[in-house]
């Protein structure tokens, strides 16, 4: 078996983490990108700085 890069087992920790962290920052966001399809009166998007409403168009165009 020949060494892949891609698989967790060869994974550093620190490669590791950043995974996980990008894992529960799109969490997160999908979270808030229910949130304000279920509540259309929330503000919450407008309060997202440019990046972060960028990120939760990119979410919403992977879930539809």
């Amino acid at each position: 078996m020949s060494y892949n890069i891609n698989s967790p087992s060869n994974w550093s920790w620190s490669k590791a983490f950043d995974e996980m962290e990008k894992y529960v920052t799109q969490s997160e966001l999908t979270q808030q990108c229910i949130m304000i399809l279920g509540n259309s009166e929330t503000t919450m998007y407008k309060d997202l700085s440019k990046s972060d409403q960028d990120e939760v168009y990119n979410l919403l165009n992977q879930i539809i």
